[in-house]
């Protein structure tokens, strides 16, 4: 079985198709699928940036420079 794959644009809900010689005289399946169409508009990605700004404690912001070492001091200090 042959096969040609051909993307034509509908013009007035006319396609025009010219099939090579090696079809002419032979029953011939026609099948139609539409193209999705890409999406013109961009998707706006989420970001979870700044939804946890509502937590935020200012008067605890100095203290996070050295907010491991002192985590890892106060567990590991007595090894």
């Amino acid at each position: 079985m042959e096969a040609i794959r051909k993307i034509e644009k509908v013009r007035d809900g006319i396609v025009n198709f010219r099939l090579p010689r090696r079809f002419w005289g032979h029953q011939i399946e026609i099948i139609i699928l539409a193209i999705p169409q890409k999406e013109t508009q961009l998707k706006r990605k989420k970001s979870l940036r700044g939804c946890l700004h509502r937590y935020a404690n200012p008067s605890l912001m100095p203290l996070e420079k050295n907010a491991w070492q002192d985590s890892v001091g106060e567990k590991y200090d007595n090894c």
